[in-house]
């Protein structure tokens, strides 16, 4: 069963519901975590893992749309997509965001994001 965490952003919270595989759970593992995303690209936004997550037997092709949560393998990196982008090898799908918590990380500059257990 697919897993609910929590993206705190500037005293507001968001759902995300993560995937269920490897990687998601590898990520969920390590919560909480602060971390501070950076525009990438025309439809991305960034935050680096220390150390990198394990990914296990996820998949390591996705389609990223919209709101998907996704991890980067070769950088380490977390990406938020605000966009629809192309298919692409070594991203490992995490989760699924709303609207509203997308609009708000894409909105959020260099300001602390915590990811954590839903409450």
């Amino acid at each position: 069963m697919a897993q609910d965490i929590e993206m705190a952003i500037g005293g507001k919270v968001y759902t995300i519901t993560l995937e269920e595989n490897d990687a998601a759970k590898a990520l969920a593992a390590r919560l909480p975590i602060k971390l501070q995303f950076e525009d990438f690209g025309a439809v991305e936004r960034i935050a680096y893992l220390n150390p990198k997550l394990d990914v296990g037997n996820a998949p390591t092709r996705t389609t990223p749309k919209t709101g998907d949560l996704t991890y980067y393998m070769p950088w380490g990196n977390l990406a938020a997509f605000t966009g629809n982008f192309r298919s692409s090898e070594s991203l490992v799908p995490l989760g699924r965001m709303s609207t509203e918590a997308i609009r708000a990380l894409r909105d959020s500059g260099s300001a602390d994001v915590t990811l954590r257990r839903k409450e």
